[in-house]
């Protein structure tokens, strides 16, 4: 996986146990847990560490470093938005500047026209990081959530190149 750390120069490394570990942790958490489509609960170490592999396909995904402690993931795969954080972190802007970073990667590295993401409908939080950033809602289904052990509301958004290039610059 990738590492982004923000303030700091990103570079390729392996999660390695530590990593894992710490991801099972984060994913322990009930808040982090329920917002993940398909992410088991209680927390599972095999399928933690299938998701700690190196990913191949299109796009990339992330470890979230604050001070050299990893506290999430960003991940833009097939032209899809994902994140989570520790909830010990939130509310600093860390995953504000990981999401903007990702974003630019999609569109200006690798070439996206449109980028999509999904959020439940209970989270707030999500939903204002992505339309803050220009995303817009345009459609809701209901989805099985592993964590949840049913199916729940999500919201559907996308962005466009153009419209991030418009908010970004300031133009009209």
């Amino acid at each position: 996986a990738r590492l982004l750390s923000l303030g700091r120069t990103a570079g390729r490394r392996e999660w390695g146990a530590g990593g894992v570990w710490t991801i099972q942790c984060v994913v322990s958490s009930w808040g982090v847990v329920r917002q993940l489509g398909g992410w088991p609960r209680p927390p599972q170490r095999d399928f933690t560490r299938g998701r700690c592999k190196p990913y191949a396909g299109d796009g990339f995904v992330c470890a979230i470093c604050h001070d050299d402690l990893l506290v999430g993931t960003v991940a833009l795969t097939r032209g899809e938005l994902g994140y989570f954080m520790h909830p010990t972190h939130a509310g600093r802007g860390i995953m504000s500047a990981a999401v903007d970073k990702a974003i630019e990667t999609g569109f200006v590295d690798e070439g996206h026209a449109l980028l999509t993401a999904s959020t439940w409908i209970d989270n707030a939080a999500s939903h204002h990081l992505l339309t803050k950033r220009g995303f817009v809602h345009y459609r809701s289904e209901y989805i099985r959530s592993k964590a949840r052990g049913s199916p729940a509301m999500v919201r559907q958004y996308r962005l466009t190149r153009d419209t991030w290039d418009r908010l970004r610059t300031g133009a009209q």
